[in-house]
Order: structure tokens, then C-alpha cells, then sequence
């Protein structure tokens, strides 16, 4: 589906003089010739092509001049490439980006993005709609405290929720009410009644039923202007729930799985999107009494961007021993702590209970955390990280420590992963080749 579609800019290859013919403040003509070469790479490599410019004097629209250039460029790109090429086009014009897309098979009409999406260490969106007048009042109180932008902001985004159990229920709940436009939640897990004492929206009759089918429902029952998608399955093993990763704008990691989060570790590079990890660990001991207490306890947010904050591996989240540990024991479910240590593996479980007040308070801090990078309001303290710090529940304080950065990391060091082109999804042939997602 075209609602589903990302555009990622690969390369960016600059306009030179040579090519131009003519140009003026309010149009320019050039010659098709040079970009015969980049027709050439597009179709080779399996990417779009696309044409920026600006509008130096404005306005801030695509203009009849705009409008032939584009059927032009898309007329001699589907002569070279074939009729079922997609073209973008993306003009800036008063301090911001305005986008749309055309297909060769109806080469005369447009359709406008729904947004455009800039990463740095924050969240700039360009071309998001207005609110309606209903969310307008849902979200009133929001809107007073951050302003009517980042509301709409919020209502443009897609957001992916791997993991839809403790933390996860809690915070799609509440990024739901808070005014996330779109919700994506995969899990492949069923609720357990275990699970009741901390999820958000499963209830007893829920039990054995897949928890993000059950979690869709309730969402949609709340009766806000929210798209939900669910997806059951393992997000690393699963094509069609990368697709469904692939398509969203930021990526919340709700899961206790190293395969999981290693694949979101890998993700957030491949597809350019933050990534929101929530982890929860501590240490339970026994009292004189005889009773367990907590020794310790805390809940973790790592903030990742492409080009910003350590790697899940850099930040010590996940270990490479760790990951083969859990993939020996899906292949042996019976597998004994004994036989892990004698194949030199570890399977890096912490205590980590699952309380109602610790596991939906951390899913708080991820959610509030998102809203920071839409628009900055948090003041931190020389001694927290931005991009992890941990909340802790017995002591009562927020802190970040100290990690070995790794400058030859391939994710966050070289950069090894940033924007990979696909042979197959994320280059895994366990996945299957490029993805389509509906």
C-alpha cells in the first residue's frame, strides 16, 4: 500500500551547472542526458529516484513550472526503467519541506506524502496535517502544555510496539490516548494469567488469546482517531512483522528477547528510525523474615538514533553470548543452565519481576521520552546520558553510567548499517527478499 511506503534518501547527488540550459527565479530547464547514468543505478540497484529543489523567493508550493518538470523526469525515467517506477519530488521553501510522489502509470497526477521526517538528535516533521476538531479536544490539555505543532505532530506518526506485555500495554494505551496517529503491535505471544497483574486493556476472558490482537481491540474500543495494526508474531524471524517495522517512523522496544532487540538494534540503522528500548532488571534477596525483598530494582530507556546515542550492543542491552544462548534454547527448549555453560553460553537474565507500578512507570518514562524528541523539554543533568538512563524504584533517583564506546562498533561506531542497501530484508536470506506491507 502507498500509505505504507518510506522513502529513505540514499545519496544525494548535486545538480551541477553543466546540466542546466536555463533558469530563472521562477523556473529552470535542463538537460535529461546526465541523469541517464542515475536512471541507470536506480534501476540496478533497486532505488527511487528523486528530484529536490528550492524556491528561493517562494512560494511554498509546488508550481506549474514544478509540474512539468516532474512529468518529464517521470516520462523519461519509465522509458529507461519500465512503467512500474515510482518518482519523488521535494521542493524547500520557507524553512520547510513539502513532498509528494507520482507513478509512471498515472504520470499526470500527484499525491502528497504524509509527511516529511528528518532525523538528528531529535524529530523534525515537515507537511503534517492539521488536527480535526474532536482530536483538537481530546488533546486539549496537551496542546496547552506543548502547543497545537506537536500535537499534530503526534497524530502524523507511525509508531511500532515490539513486545505488547508489560511495558508494551502500557505504553500503547497510552500513546493512544495521548494522540499517536497509528499504532503497529507485534508480539507473538498469548496472555498468560500471569500477565494480568501488569498488562493494560487484556482481561481474564483474554487469556490464551494472542496479546496484540486483544490489545488492537481495546484500543479501538477507546474510540479515538487511531489506525491499529497487530501483528502475532517473532519480529527476527517473521517477514512479514519487518515489513511491518519497516513501515513505521519510530520503533518502541518492549520486548525481554536479545534476538529481538538485536534485530531492532540492527533496524533502526537499515531503516532510519528511532528507537525507544525499555528494559527493567534488579536484584530480589531473601529478609531475616524469610520473605523476598528488593535488593534493587529499575527500569531502563535507551534512546537510539541513526546518528545518535550508543548501540543496544555499545550500551551492554544485548551480547552476542546472550543472543546464541536464547537461539539454543528455541532449537532445545530443555536445554539445562549446565549444558549452556558447557557450550560457553550464558543466557544474561536478570531479576526482573514483573510489577504493575515498575513496569507501567518505565513505559511512562518511554513515552515521555518520545515526546522530548518532538519537542525538547527535558533539562539533563551533567551525570544522565540522553541516550540511557535508568529509574530507580528503591533508591528513588534517575541515573545513566558510564559505557566502554567502541569506535569501531558497525552500528553506532562505523556506521556500518546505516541506510545498507537490501539484498534481501536487512540482508538476512532467512527473510526473504524486500518487503511490501498492507
Amino acid at each position: 500500500m502507498s500509505d505504507s511506503d518510506r522513502y529513505l534518501a540514499q545519496e544525494i547527488i548535486p545538480f551541477e551547472d553543466a546540466w542546466v540550459t536555463g533558469s530563472s527565479p521562477s523556473h529552470i530547464a535542463f538537460n535529461l542526458a546526465p541523469l541517464r547514468e542515475i536512471f541507470r543505478r536506480c534501476e540496478d540497484e533497486g532505488l527511487v529516484f528523486g528530484f529536490v529543489h528550492n524556491h528561493p523567493a517562494g512560494p511554498a508550493e509546488f508550481s506549474d513550472v514544478d509540474e512539468k518538470n516532474e512529468y518529464t523526469l517521470i516520462q523519461a525515467l519509465s522509458n529507461r526503467n519500465g512503467p512500474d517506477i515510482t518518482f519523488v519530488a521535494m521542493l524547500w521553501a520557507e524553512e520547510k519541506w513539502v513532498a509528494r510522489t507520482r507513478s509512471a502509470k498515472a504520470p499526470r497526477s500527484s499525491e502528497s506524502v504524509r509527511h516529511t521526517l528528518v532525523l538528528g538528535k531529535q524529530i523534525s516533521l515537515y507537511g503534517y496535517k492539521e488536527s480535526s476538531d474532536t482530536h483538537c479536544e481530546v488533546q486539549a490539555r496537551q496542546t496547552a502544555a506543548f502547543g497545537q505543532p506537536f500535537v499534530d505532530i503526534l497524530q502524523s506518526l507511525r509508531v511500532g510496539v515490539v513486545g505488547n506485555g508489560g511495558t508494551g500495554s502500557p505504553f500503547a494505551t497510552l500513546g493512544a490516548r495521548a494522540g499517536i496517529g497509528e499504532l503497529v503491535l507485534i508480539d507473538k505471544d498469548q496472555l498468560d494469567a500471569s500477565n494480568l497483574n501488569r498488562v493494560r486493556g487484556l482481561v481474564r476472558a483474554d487469556i490464551e488469546q494472542a496479546k496484540s490482537t486483544t490489545l488492537k481491540a481495546f484500543i479501538e474500543n477507546i474510540g479515538l482517531s487511531i489506525k491499529v495494526a497487530a501483528v502475532v508474531s517473532e519480529v527476527d524471524t517473521d517477514p512479514i512483522a519487518v515489513d511491518a517495522l519497516a513501515s513505521c517512523d519510530v520503533i518502541i522496544g518492549c520486548t525481554d528477547d536479545f534476538s529481538g532487540r538485536e534485530l531492532l538494534n540492527v533496524a533502526l540503522y537499515v531503516y532510519a528510525q528511532p528507537l525507544i528500548d525499555i528494559g527493567l532488571g534488579g536484584r530480589v534477596d531473601e529478609g531475616k523474615d524469610g520473605y523476598p525483598y528488593l535488593r534493587y530494582h529499575y527500569g531502563r530507556i535507551s534512546t537510539i538514533l541513526p546518528e545518535a546515542g550508543q548501540c543496544l550492543f555499545c550500551q551492554g542491552v544485548i551480547k552476542e553470548v546472550w543472543i546464541r544462548a536464547q537461539h539454543a534454547r528455541r532449537d532445545n527448549p530443555a536445554i539445562t543452565a549446565e549444558e549452556l555453560k558447557g557450550r560457553y553460553l550464558e543466557d544474561g537474565a536478570t531479576d526482573a519481576p514483573g510489577v504493575g507500578p515498575f513496569t507501567s512507570a518505565t513505559a511512562d518514562y518511554a513515552l515521555a521520552t518520545l515526546f522530548d524528541l518532538i519537542k525538547p523539554f527535558r533539562r539533563f543533568p551533567p551525570e544522565v546520558r540522553r541516550d540511557m538512563f535508568f529509574v530507580d524504584f528503591v533508591k528513588m533517583g534517575i541515573h545513566s553510567h558510564e559505557t566502554a564506546k567502541d569506535t569501531e562498533c558497525p552500528y553506532c561506531g562505523t556506521h556500518k548499517f546505516l541506510l545498507l542497501k537490501e539484498s534481501s530484508r536487512l540482508n538476512r536470506p532467512s527473510l526473504g527478499k524486500r518487503y511490501e506491507f498492507s
